[in-house]
């Protein structure tokens, strides 16, 4: 079968050295998915794709693209948009890395998804522009809209068993069922979660783009917020949404760890 050249705009998710003087790297391209590359000659001193192949950077590439193959060739990449400048905290640098690497996680090659690709462009820009305590509330904002873009968008407004409005001091959340469960469903169902703590992200979901000044900040019940989320996409996504950039931040203790709900 012949190959193809394609052309498409894409974001880097992940690099890997490959032999002495080439990389293998992974894209999520609007056109076709998820992309994986082989870039040869990209760790040369003097390599023709020069920064293009950072993490995080928005780039135009040319590749050669045989569908019997796994791997595909890189032979032209243009930088068009620079990594975000994350480098002011440990906390803004984690965050992005776990965006673009529950994308690789949950996605397959050759499955494009326009608006999961808009997500992550988004994510990475706000990132470097946000409030500090703003910067974990837009990682959740970006956690639902990959649910969304993915099928499985959370209940959050409404029982998912009786329909009543989510209301009270307590209420449940169950990934397994797909959402918010109030007080008089939720005994056994779930796990226990403050009235506050599932409104807030039913605020986040309800906002229909990304706005700095939109975004609310982080607020006290961070951890059952934290775990909620990981807990609904790891059930979802299986073992491969285990985020090990989350992990290393949790590690270092720089933000709360996740709370048991």
């Amino acid at each position: 079968m012949p190959r193809t050249i394609v052309k498409t705009r894409a974001l880097v998710l992940r690099t890997m050295r490959m032999g002495e003087t080439s990389r293998l790297v992974t894209f999520y391209t609007q056109e076709y998915g998820k992309l994986k590359v082989t870039a040869k000659g990209a760790r040369k001193p003097k390599s023709k794709f020069g920064a293009a192949l950072d993490l995080m950077t928005e780039v135009q590439a040319v590749c050669y693209v045989k569908e019997t193959r796994d791997l595909q060739t890189l032979t032209e990449c243009t930088l068009l948009v620079p990594p975000p400048d994350l480098a002011q905290s440990l906390e803004r640098l984690s965050f992005g890395c776990a965006a673009c690497e529950l994308v690789d996680r949950l996605t397959i090659e050759g499955e494009p998804n326009i608006r999961l690709y808009q997500c992550l462009a988004g994510v990475l820009h706000g990132l470097a522009e946000v409030d500090q305590n703003q910067v974990e509330p837009l990682f959740w904002y970006y956690q639902l809209r990959v649910a969304e873009a993915l099928g499985y968008r959370p209940e959050l407004r409404h029982c998912i068993s009786c329909r009543n409005e989510l209301i009270g001091l307590w209420l449940w959340f169950s990934a397994a069922l797909g959402g918010g469960i109030c007080a008089a469903c939720g005994q056994g169902n779930g796990v226990r979660i403050a009235g506050q703590s599932l409104n807030f992200l039913a605020g986040l979901q309800g906002l229909k783009t990304y706005s700095k000044d939109a975004l609310p900040q982080a607020p006290p019940r961070r951890g059952e917020i934290r775990a909620a989320l990981r807990g609904f996409l790891e059930y979802h996504g299986g073992e491969r949404s285990r985020l090990r950039s989350l992990e290393f931040l949790d590690s270092l203790s720089r933000i709360e760890p996740a709370a048991t709900i």
